[in-house]
Formats: C-alpha cells, structure tokens, sequence
C-alpha cells in the first residue's frame, strides 16, 4: 500500500480549511495547525454563553459555480438568502454606500452638492487626458469621486482608520476596495445591465472588490461554514488541530521537510511533502530554519497590518441600528453590525448583538486597556441614540492583530522580495489574506486554496494562488 502524501496546513481559516477539504477529498494525510479553539479564522468567530460574535459582517457570495456548489452542498438549508444594507454616518445624515448620486443630491447642502458635481467631473475628465506622475489611493479617490466628495467621505476617513493618509497608500487599496463612481462606470453599467447574467469561474489576480451573485448567511453566521468545512475534512481523514502553534519550520534543499508545534507545554514534530501557509508573511519567515536572507527578512517586516478590536454588545431590543452594518467617521468605532439583520439565533430570544470594530495599533491605549474601549464604545452608542445603557444585558472584547494588509506605497516591491524567496521553495505555497497579504474577501481566499490544493493535486504549481 503506498504511503499517502502528507500537506500541512499553518492557519485554519477558511483558506486553510479550503484548501484541506479539497486536499483531503483526494486521499493526501492533510493536518491543519490552528492557534485558536475554533476554526474560521478571520471569517469565523469566537463563543460567549451560547452567542456567536463574528469578525466582521462576513457573508458568502460567489460567481464560481464550482465553489457555490461545494458549499450548497455541504449547508443544504442552513444556508440563507441575506440582503446586505450598509449606510454611512455623517453631517447627521445616514448615507446609502456604495455612495449613489441620488442620495448626495438629497441629503447633502445644495451647495456642497454643486461644487462637488463640478468637482466630480471635473476630476474625471482631468484623469482621462491627464495621468500623475506617481499614482497613490488619494490620486486614484480624486479621479474617481472629484475633491468635494473625497474630502467629505473619504481623506479623513482612511486616516481615522487606517493611521495613515490616503496620499501614503498604494493605488492598489482604492482600486481593490472602494467602488468607483465617475462617468466611465456609469457607462460600464449601462452596458453590463444589457449581457445576460452567468456564472463564471473568478480571477483571482487584480482582484476588486465587487459583491457578486446570490448573498448568504446562517443562523451562525460565517462560522457554520467554516465548522462544517472542518467536518467535512475529518470525515475524510483529515486532521485540525486547534490550540496548536507552529513554532519552527525546518526547510532543507530549498523544499519544506517538517513543522514544528506545540499545545499545552508539548512539542512535536510533523513531516511534510507539501506546507501551505496562510499565516502573516512575517511569521511565516520568523519560524524559518534556516532563516531566509535579510533582504527577505527586512521585506517582510516591511509588510504592516492594520489591528482591529471587536467589542460585541448584547441588548434588550430586537433591531438596533438603521441597517445591517454602517460606518462612522467620527467616533470611536469605524464600523459597527447588527446581527439581527443576519438571521442569527441570539440568546436570550427578542434581543440583538452589535459588534462594533476599532481599527488600531496594538500599541494603541484602547488595544491595551478593554474596559475602556467598552466604557468608550458604549458611550458613543448612547450619543448617537442606538441603545440606552439599560438596554445592555453583557458585553466581551475579542481582538485580530492582523485583520487587514496595510498597502503602503512600494509595498509591491516588498511583497515581490518576500515571494521570490516563497517561490523558490519547491513544495511551499503561501495563500490567503494574510499568507498572501492581499485585502480579499473569503470566496477569493477559498479560490486561492483550490488553486493551491490543485497544485499539490497535479503536481505542477502553475496555478495562480496570489
């Protein structure tokens, strides 16, 4: 009987459990390493009394029929159509986003509203005839929305949540995540609204963000999705092991050999013909035996991420906000959800759960000190009439040090240095939001994971998985 082949899996995300449920349907010895005591990662959640608090409004959407169909299958009739509404909070109006014309012209003064039109085309017309010497994400805002509008919704926005200017961004970050609004995407719609609608498999190179096809979500939330995954792969003989941490990876003749971890004051030791990681590219060369070049070294820490904490708020009132999740500019909070809207079951019944995120430093006072990000969380909600503080039944802090890549300018340089030396590995690959520092959604972190899993499969890495 030949000997299966055996991948190790560092993260146990929803890139790491993709790419093991596919490898694992195969007949490989798949063994995912996971830190935490769930799986899902990012696009999981953590458990207090029975309730679960997500990171994040995560939902399932996708356009590739095959990934549709893997999770149809596995969810049956958990899963559920949602309908995503999202507003912005400012001048003390709530904002529809993506931003349209119409709600501008309703709610903003009828002078902002001229010069910000004049602005708008102004700025596009300049962008067609006219490219900056250096694009960055404010170059990249300003052809696209016009100064009025980029200065009212967007500058100090992206530095209240990020830390740093949009002029300090690549144009990678507002090309990838903000929708566009000018006059060539107008027409583009036009257009698109004329094709028929089909199914496509998605490509994850260049990826923008778009919410695409059908929207779902369970009475759980993302984290069904990604329990279920988990099951799936241990039915077929996989192996998830949770409260784990891989400490060292020892690499000989430019391929990986094993992986080192360690739970509960135990260490042990697991070979490897193939290691996909999904962890942050800094760790990732951190536990490197031998340690890559300092070039790589330096580059990789060169790669910053964005912190966010989580402050979950369970209250005594069905519904609590305007829609399912909405942005602030000018409080503590950047964005906050209301998992009524989700469909999720909540205990004690008639009540709600708000998740309000805190973009931040984890040098920040607010990271370092939970009770006052809850005192100043709660009090924010009370000034802008969401809750009474009677209304509060229990509250927790839960925290992601690496929820979001930073895209500073260069930063593809940096990331270019990091996966030459990734590539010349024979048997690594490196995948996922944090594993390939790119700001994707969980259906594009699934498709990196198939990718990487078909790579293994057919033992040629040529598809792409960043």
């Amino acid at each position: 009987m030949q000997n299966k082949e055996k991948v190790v899996i560092l993260g146990g995300g929803i890139a790491g459990l993709s790419a093991a449920w596919r490898l694992s349907k195969k007949d490989f010895e798949v063994h995912v390493i996971e830190m935490s005591n769930r799986p899902g990662g990012l696009a999981g959640g953590v458990e207090w009394n029975g309730n679960i608090y997500e990171f994040g409004p995560h939902v399932f959407h996708t356009i590739d029929q095959e990934i549709l169909n893997d999770i149809k299958n596995i969810m049956g009739e958990d899963l559920i159509r949602f309908k995503r509404t999202v507003k912005i909070k400012f001048m003390g109006e709530y904002f529809n986003f993506p931003l349209s014309i119409t709600d501008i012209l309703k709610k903003l003064p009828f002078k902002t509203v001229v010069e910000c039109l004049f602005s708008l085309i102004y700025h596009n017309l300049k962008s067609m005839i006219n490219q900056p010497e250096r694009e960055n994400s404010e170059t990249v805002l300003l052809a696209n929305y016009g100064k009025g509008l980029y200065e009212i919704f967007f500058k100090s926005y992206i530095e209240k949540v990020w830390g740093i200017p949009p002029k300090e961004f690549s144009p990678d970050f507002a090309k990838q995540r903000i929708p566009k609004m000018n006059l060539l995407v107008v027409a583009e719609k036009l257009f698109e609204n004329l094709k028929p609608k089909s199914s496509k498999e998605i490509d994850i190179k260049g990826y923008v963000e778009k919410v695409e096809g059908e929207i779902f979500t369970t009475k759980h939330g993302f984290s069904l999705i990604a329990e279920k995954i988990g099951n799936e792969i241990q039915r077929s003989g996989g192996s998830i092991l949770l409260n784990h941490k891989a400490i060292e990876i020892n690499f000989s003749n430019q391929k990986a050999k094993s992986v080192n971890i360690v739970s509960n004051n135990i260490e042990k030791m697991i070979e490897c013909d193939h290691l996909i990681s999904t962890i942050p590219l800094k760790h990732l060369v951190q536990l490197s035996t031998p340690t890559p070049d300092q070039t790589t070294v330096n580059a990789a820490n060169d790669l910053k991420s964005r912190a966010t904490l989580f402050v979950g708020i369970v209250v005594d009132k069905p519904i609590a906000l305007p829609a399912s999740f909405m942005y602030f500019r000018e409080i503590t909070f950047n964005r906050i959800m209301d998992l009524s809207y989700f469909g999720f079951d909540i205990t004690p019944p008639n009540a709600t759960i708000l998740i309000a995120e805190v973009n931040c430093d984890v040098s920040d006072t607010i990271w370092n000190n939970e009770e006052k990000a809850i005192e100043k969380v709660l009090t924010d909600l009370e000034d802008e009439l969401i809750i009474k503080r009677e209304e509060v039944i229990e509250n927790h802090v839960f925290k992601a040090p690496n929820a979001y890549p930073i895209y500073l300018l260069d930063y593809e340089k940096k990331l270019e240095t990091v996966f030459n030396w990734i590539d010349g590995i024979s048997n690594m690959q490196s995948i996922g939001r944090q594993g390939a520092f790119s700001y994707v959604n969980s259906h594009i972190a699934m498709k990196m994971a198939y990718n990487a899993a078909d790579n293994i499969i057919q033992g040629d890495y040529t598809k792409p998985t960043k």
